[in-house]
């Protein structure tokens, strides 16, 4: 079907601006502050989307009370709280570790989708117990401590997020979902700039070449096309089968951290990075096997 290719290539597109994502910002991230950084990406990632925030906000007011509440849930946890906690996480390990680490989320939300319709198999437990496997071995120390279980709960909140999208359906256009999500994002991330700079009295800091490229990457790549994307991927594919291809992204964002970043990659981390891959393999046959 055209529909199902278009939402598979929008799914690699988000896969692919993700797996960049993290390392082009961590630089950035660690020179601005994380909510100067945040302010500046949201700002930029708004802006563009300014004309038609009058029409989403209507387009969400004319949503059955249902359906709406599970838009403003999914879009304020996957554009405000999983975003925010992602750049506290980036400035206590590599890239490439809360890469791995957040895309746990596949596995989260297999468990969720499994409670939801009670349906098990074998290979449908195998897959989520071998990402999680994966992202333990790959992050090794880094896992232990409240930092690791920031990033894994962020992970499971992510998944819920992107549960209630794909709860959301037809309701809802995906170009709503994301004017709505960058407009929260803004709005939320303006009390946390204030936080930050108000207490020291410091100014903002003099940007850099890299700081800019960061958070424009970050806003418009990485904020409002990539979940534009995502929420197409999810109203095509379906929250489930969408989530799991995320899983290539600690592949991919390994190999580029450690191509352009100069991030090591030993033989834990490959393994890791092969049981991550294990884990969509296996998620592949059960879906497969499922539907024949």
């Amino acid at each position: 079907m055209v529909s199902d290719r278009r939402s598979i290539a929008a799914a690699l597109a988000v896969v692919l601006i993700w797996s960049t994502s993290f390392s082009l910002a961590k630089d950035a991230i660690v020179h601005l502050g994380p909510w100067v950084f945040r302010f500046c990406a949201m700002a930029v990632g708004l802006l563009p989307l300014l004309p038609w925030v009058r029409r989403s906000i209507a387009d969400a007011r004319r949503m059955e009370p249902r359906p709406r509440r599970r838009l403003l849930l999914a879009v304020a946890v996957n554009g405000t709280v999983v975003s925010s906690v992602n750049m506290l996480a980036l400035a206590w390990f590599p890239a490439s570790s809360v890469l791995t680490m957040m895309y746990t989320m596949p596995a989260f939300t297999s468990v969720i989708v499994a409670l939801q319709t009670r349906q098990w198999s074998p290979l449908g437990v195998a897959a989520p117990l071998a990402a999680l496997a994966g992202v333990a071995v790959y992050a090794g120390d880094a896992l232990v401590g409240a930092g690791a279980l920031l990033v894994l709960a962020n992970a499971l909140l992510w998944a819920l997020g992107t549960w209630w999208s794909g709860q959301v359906g037809a309701h809802c256009q995906p170009f709503t979902a994301v004017t709505l999500q960058m407009l929260i994002a803004f709005v939320t991330s303006v009390p946390l700039l204030l936080i930050e700079l108000l207490p020291s009295g410091h100014a903002l800091p003099m940007p850099r070449v890299a700081d800019v490229v960061g958070v424009l990457y970050a806003g418009l790549f990485n904020g409002a096309l990539v979940f534009w994307l995502w929420y197409f991927a999810i109203a095509g594919l379906g929250a489930l089968r969408a989530s799991w291809f995320t899983v290539l992204v600690p592949v991919l964002g390994s190999a580029f951290a450690a191509l352009f970043y100069a991030e090591a990659l030993g033989l834990r981390q490959w393994l890791g990075i092969a049981l991550v891959s294990l884990s969509l393999l296996l998620q592949g046959l059960a879906r497969r096997r499922a539907a024949g």
